[in-house]
């Protein structure tokens, strides 16, 4: 795997190829992501239909949207990842001229063909076509307690707690947010920590530091959790970034 993140943060391109893998059922809470399958191919899981997705085949990932994909070692998917804040701040137009120009930096090295690139440009119009809409959006219960998960992943936030917050019956908060999210409350924590984790590491940050500071406070478990979600281990993940 390749990663190859913009100065910003607020993109990046992650190529997965040579790795045979289940990313099992998990959700993206601070990115669209936009693959494209350009060797091989590989199976997708969301809202439980399962699709075979070929060679030259797209498909977009909304925050929040929970899907499992598996590959093969003989597969390749170029994964765009954008921010979602991105879209409130700038054009469709404009988000596709910066990640058009880091594309073709890539692109020569890796053996993309431009035509990828158009099919990015047409999936970033369609997702700022559809910001705002209603059949995207989480309920404004399940939404602040993925929200609380979110700005507390690094501290111990009991399920007592959280169902407190929304006046849900923990057993009730359990149901319901699996069947939005994908994930129960802790298994969601611990994504977000090890994406936490992953922009730490991103930014130079030591692979101890990564994890204490993320609430990992045994080194295997971390490496555990981190692999399980990301596909390679923590000192791997951090050799294989490059900044475009």
């Amino acid at each position: 795997m390749q990663y190859f993140i913009s100065e910003d943060r607020s993109f990046e391109f992650v190529v997965t190829e040579d790795i045979t893998k289940d990313f099992g059922l998990h959700n993206h809470t601070e990115h669209y992501v936009i693959s494209f399958i350009t060797k091989g191919e590989a199976l997708l899981l969301y809202n439980n239909v399962s699709v075979i997705l070929k060679k030259d085949d797209t498909f977009i990932v909304r925050p929040y949207m929970p899907h499992s994909v598996k590959v093969e070692a003989d597969t390749q998917i170029l994964s765009l990842c954008i921010n979602k804040e991105w879209f409130y701040s700038e054009s469709a137009n404009e988000i596709s001229q910066k990640v058009s120009a880091k594309f073709d930096e890539i692109a020569a090295e890796n053996g993309f063909d431009n035509r990828i690139n158009s099919e990015l440009t047409d999936a970033i119009g369609l997702i700022a076509e559809s910001i705002g809409d209603e059949r995207y959006k989480l309920s404004e219960d399940i939404q602040r307690v993925a929200d609380k998960i979110a700005q507390k992943s690094s501290d111990i936030y009991l399920l007592d707690q959280l169902s407190e917050d929304v006046y849900i019956s923990k057993y009730h908060l359990i149901r319901k947010f699996k069947s939005k999210i994908g994930l129960t409350p802790h298994q969601l924590m611990i994504q977000v920590r090890v994406r936490n984790a992953q922009k730490d590491l991103a930014l130079g940050g030591r692979l101890i530091d990564a994890a204490l500071d993320n609430g990992f406070y045994d080194s295997s478990h971390f490496d555990r959790c981190f692999k399980k979600i990301v596909g390679i281990s923590p000192s791997e993940y951090q050799r294989k970034i490059r900044d475009i």
